[in-house]
């Protein structure tokens, strides 16, 4: 029932409805937000975009950590003045984080971090990985962390981030992974542009797929067979921006060996998803500007 969005300006909504109205909280800033996680209905984070040149208090301060322990009441602040973006939070209990760092650029150095803290965020470890340039997300089942690294490898942590595993990949060198999904520890998949590949190994062996679409849109199962991808479809004009037409659906019952397509949903564009079980979605539908339920 209870949920909470974050975005530009500070802003911070909280629903206690399962979505169907929103309250407005102070979050105390107007830093723009990047990412909320909540360990229970009461205690959160919110991380923000580092900013200058603006009338805020928080302005030139780097990037700030929004901690609220009673449900968004009220909120205490840390300054990173190093860090421009934290992005991706997970919590794993009220002092165990992990999350992705952008520091200042340096030439001919590392920007993107993966970063774990141990003390509910007051601090910062960055981690000597070798991330995908530019970074932006970490990807969870359960508490399983993973992220792409930059020769097309996965690194996978199942302890809080302490120590990381390494998972070759089939993708090409003159490819990328695009995005990772994994429904459980065993079963995953990559989406490495030109190909889409499954693993029921934990990532041993991957199997390239004959899926009928090339990447993930918004791709989820709800068990180990069944599982739907929602692709955006988009039309140049006079080969200037992209005309969104909708999305089509596409809906397996065997684990991806057969998908059931729709017709093209005119009204649907779904730019973020979040699964807080795995029956059970929100999406930010972008045609509308409203979060909707299914």
């Amino acid at each position: 029932d209870i949920g909470f969005v974050v975005g530009y300006n500070g802003d911070i909504y909280k629903t206690t409805d399962s979505g169907t109205t929103w309250r407005k909280l102070n979050s105390g800033t107007t830093l723009h937000l990047h990412s909320v996680y909540f360990i229970d209905e009461n205690v959160g984070f919110v991380s923000s975009h580092a900013m200058s040149d603006c009338l805020d208090a928080d302005c030139d301060q780097g990037s700030v950590l929004l901690k609220t322990i009673n449900g968004g009441d009220t909120w205490t602040k840390t300054y990173f003045p190093d860090y421009i973006r934290i992005l991706s939070l997970k919590f794993f209990d009220p002092l165990n984080g992990i999350a992705i760092i952008h520091k200042t650029d340096i030439p001919n150095s590392r920007d993107e971090y993966v970063a774990i803290t141990t003390d509910g965020g007051s601090n910062w470890n960055l981690l000597d990985l070798d991330i995908k340039r530019y970074s932006s997300s970490l990807y969870f089942v359960d508490n399983i962390a993973f992220v792409a690294s930059e020769n097309n490898q996965i690194f996978k942590s199942s302890d809080h981030g302490q120590t990381w595993q390494t998972i070759s990949t089939p993708i090409e060198s003159n490819y990328d992974i695009r995005n990772i999904y994994f429904y459980n520890e065993n079963i995953g998949y990559i989406d490495g542009v030109s190909h889409i590949y499954k693993t029921i190994d934990g990532g041993v062996n991957w199997e390239e797929t004959d899926f009928p679409f090339n990447y993930f849109g918004t791709f989820h199962f709800s068990s180990e067979n069944e599982g739907f991808n929602i692709q955006p479809i988009a039309e140049y004009e006079d080969l200037d921006f992209p005309t969104y037409r909708g999305s089509i659906s596409y809906e397996t019952l065997d684990g991806g060996t057969t998908w059931t397509k729709s017709e093209i949903i005119k009204t649907l564009y779904l730019r973020m998803t979040f699964f807080p079980r795995k029956d059970l979605g929100y999406g930010i539908n972008f045609s509308e500007f409203s979060i909707i339920k299914k």
